[in-house]
């Protein structure tokens, strides 16, 4: 793969350090420091929470199984622009994530937010960050 290179990737959304990453369907234990993908745009993770309901408790409050499309922007790391993007809700099949712009303009408003909110928290636990 190359940058400019159109990718469609599927494994589990989930966020570590305040950004949005996939990783493979089989994740390894340390699923933080194993194989992943970056999300080029992490404030897409108040679009999904939009979509489908967050998890109970610990270190992400995202932890779906996911189907995204995009364009490869970076090789080494490995992070994607996200075209489209279907997140399956527990329970229930794949739903489709708005990803249009002036949503993700709010989404951006409401990431800045929640970073200057919790940068100093020192948790496991997401739930610490609200």
């Amino acid at each position: 793969m190359k940058v400019g290179d159109f990718v469609e990737l599927e494994g589990w959304l989930v966020i570590i350090d305040f950004r949005l990453f996939l990783v493979p369907e089989n994740y390894s234990e340390n699923y933080e420091q194993g194989e992943k993908v970056e999300i080029s745009k992490p404030e897409i993770m108040f679009s999904i929470t939009d979509s489908v309901l967050p998890l109970g408790g610990g270190r992400s409050f995202i932890f779906h199984r996911s189907k995204i499309s995009g364009v490869l922007e970076s090789v080494l790391p490995t992070v994607v622009a996200v075209t489209s993007l279907f997140v399956e809700e527990r329970g229930g099949g794949f739903l489709c994530v708005d990803l249009e712009d002036k949503n993700i303009e709010k989404c951006k408003t409401r990431y800045d937010e929640f970073l200057e909110k919790n940068q100093a928290v020192n948790s496991d636990d997401w739930l610490d960050c609200e």
